[in-house]
């Protein structure tokens, strides 16, 4: 007898045979035993995900000499005649080499004979996105009305194909991909009623490599049986078959990139191609190998694999920055977009993983990180204690000598024992003088203009582009424009301590230099928390008005220091330094010009 591949020889015959799909299992067993079967029915979803083997088992328990029944016996004449496709009530039709409006005609002259032998014609239309315009409106009369023995199940992988006028007469079920582990439990059964042995990491691997399909899974372990000439399937077999890169191979890969040595890296790159991996394989591979550092990285693991318990997996992902991987995952995403149209694909891999290997991008990336978490620490430690008041810097200009005989002859001096007055002792505080106020917020939104902001936005991905390795045009770009008159802008960031960072002079001077680099024509800017500018700008949109279109917004504290220059040093000569002592001693008020 001919070999019969294992996907044809383990095809579930019952519906408790599926794995997967339990929703629908539920649903057309309900429909089955309260006799509301449905005229036509729609099964969409994933290759090899159960769409035929369960519109076949449907076509069984309806026709069954038992049933209908909520389980086919799979023991009776028809039952078994529909498993050998020789039951002429059961018709299979792949509508990929039958997608005419005359292969459509036929079947809707057959559809008014009774069934020969069982209770329903059942139609299995298979790939029914493939047929023609023609024939799908020569199949929408009878699909909407059929006699009442027949019944339509169709069944695709392209739903969104099919015209209107077909999905609103069908009932439609979306069969999901099967998970890792379900895939797992159905394997370990056919390797046990074949008398194979596999390790873990070989049934693993094989898993992993169906993408959610039984029958690539099944396939694929039918083709590794093959090819293996052990006793035990290992998993280099497993990989020899499938293409894809090990697991081990990977994390050499992305180590030797981190630590910053592409020579190790390409010398990988080379060993992994040398064995003949495909190019886009192992492109993809390191994607999913990322995916699954950051999925472990965020404790939001979906499926329990074995690499998650590998140590120096762990040690990695331990190892390992968010912002590294993000930049990784984008140099892989663009390689993969480029080499499509390229005949070089393996010089497109080794710039990937040069790229990856760049120690520059991975020590700004970590201090980047750092310095975010530190910045994050001391903003949640100054909202939980009240701030300190900030020190009051005011430049001191020394009086001449005239000045001072005029404030000696005007100003009453505090003598030893005699009432201090109380307004020169305790001087009024400033209230949050040293901090941006809101009438400088005002003036930007009352002046504010959409085309200068709509040409500042779009300058804004090139600033970053270009100044990629300079920590603060990052921080800057990071935050949003929000408002942008003549010659002034509001940019709003998540934390008060990189507002703080960009407000400062020097920063402000470096920021200045690459407007002027895109003439962008702008002179100052004001930094936002994204909390205070939530506050302002709805405050704004409640007050404001085509009647009233300037706006005084609410006075509230925005918390954000004010840039100041740096200050200027003054020397004192001898004589100065003793009349400033003579009026610290008597206490002199120093009154500025």
């Amino acid at each position: 007898m001919a070999y019969v591949a294992l996907y044809r020889a383990y095809r579930p015959q019952k519906f408790c045979d599926v794995v997967g799909q339990q929703h629908i299992i539920k649903t057309l067993q309900n429909a089955i035993k309260l006799n509301k079967v449905a005229h036509a029915y729609l099964f969409c979803g994933p290759r090899g995900t159960g769409k035929t083997t369960l519109a076949k088992i449907m076509a069984k328990a309806l026709n069954c000499v038992h049933g209908p029944a909520i389980e086919p016996c799979d023991e009776c004449e028809i039952c078994q005649g529909i498993q050998k496709g020789t039951v002429a009530d059961v018709v299979e039709i792949d509508a990929a080499s039958n997608n005419g409006a005359d292969d459509i005609r036929a079947l809707r002259d057959s559809v008014k004979y009774m069934p020969a032998v069982g209770k329903y014609k059942v139609y299995i239309i298979d790939e029914v996105h493939m047929l023609s315009n023609a024939a799908f409106n020569a199949l929408l009369k009878t699909l909407e009305e059929p006699p009442k023995h027949v019944i339509f199940i169709l069944a695709t992988t392209e739903p969104y194909k099919l015209p209107s006028t077909i999905l609103s007469r069908c009932q439609r079920f979306d069969f999901q991909s099967l998970s890792m582990e379900d895939i797992l439990k159905r394997l370990k059964i056919v390797a046990e009623a074949e008398g194979i042995k596999m390790t873990d990491e070989a049934f693993s691997q094989i898993a992993s490599s169906a993408e959610g399909g039984m029958r690539d899974a099944l396939s694929l372990f039918d083709q590794t049986i093959s090819f293996s000439i052990h006793e035990e399937i290992s998993l280099d077999d497993v990989l020899a078959v499938s293409g894809n890169v090990s697991y081990k191979q990977l994390l050499s890969l992305v180590n030797s990139c981190l630590e910053g040595n592409g020579t190790d890296a390409l010398r990988l790159v080379d060993t992994v191609l040398k064995e003949g991996k495909e190019v886009p394989r192992v492109i993809n591979d390191l994607i999913l190998f990322l995916r699954d550092v950051l999925l472990y990285k965020s404790k939001a693991i979906l499926d329990d694999r074995m690499e998650f318990h590998l140590p120096e997996f762990i040690e990695f992902t331990k190892k390992i920055a968010k912002t590294i991987i993000y930049d990784w995952l984008n140099h892989l995403n663009e390689t993969n977009n480029n080499m499509r149209f390229s005949n070089q694909k393996r010089a497109y891999l080794e710039l990937a993983v040069l790229k990856m290997s760049d120690i520059k991008i991975h020590e700004e990336s970590n201090l980047l990180e750092r310095i975010e978490q530190l910045e994050h620490t001391i903003h949640m430690l100054s909202m939980s204690k009240p701030e300190p008041k900030q020190p009051q810097i005011m430049e001191m200009k020394i009086p001449s000598r005239e000045q001072i005989e005029q404030i000696q002859a005007s100003t009453e001096l505090v003598q030893p024992g005699a009432e201090a007055r109380p307004e020169a002792l305790n001087p009024k505080p400033a209230d949050n003088q040293d901090e941006v106020q809101i009438e400088e917020i005002e003036e930007i939104l009352n002046t504010a203009s959409k085309s200068r902001k709509l040409r500042l936005q779009s300058i804004w991905k090139q600033i970053g582009s270009e100044y990629s390795g300079v920590f603060i045009a990052q921080i800057l770009v990071a935050g949003e424009i929000v408002a942008v008159n003549e010659k002034k802008l509001i940019v709003v960031l998540n934390d008060l301590g990189f507002c703080n960072r960009l407000m400062r002079y020097e920063n402000y001077q470096k920021i200045m230099e690459i407007f002027d680099r895109f003439h962008a024509n702008i002179e100052d800017y004001i930094c936002l928390p994204k909390a205070i500018w939530n506050k302002v700008i709805a405050d704004y949109r409640s007050k404001y008005s085509t009647e009233t279109p300037t706006v005084h917004l609410e006075k509230i504290r925005i918390g954000v220091l004010k840039r100041k220059e740096p200050e200027q040093v003054v020397v004192l000569d001898e004589g100065e330094e003793k009349l400033k002592e003579l009026v610290d001693r008597d206490k002199i008020e120093i009154m500025e010009d």
